[in-house]
């Protein structure tokens, strides 16, 4: 769970993201504020990369 959650966060789909979400109210925050975006997307993809590794690390 945490190493799809963190394939999905990654800053680096924020363009995709965006244009998947156009004409949503998220999808016109995603556009107006991009920097903010992908800082929080950073954080959380980070947060996802580390418990996954920890997951696969205790084999659960």
């Amino acid at each position: 769970m945490w190493a799809a959650l963190a394939v999905m966060t990654c800053p680096c789909h924020l363009p995709i993201l965006a244009l998947a979400l156009a004409g949503t109210t998220f999808g016109a925050f995603l556009w107006d504020h991009e920097g903010i975006a992908a800082l929080g997307l950073s954080g959380l993809f980070l947060l996802c990369v580390l418990q996954a590794w920890r997951a696969f690390r205790r084999g659960s």
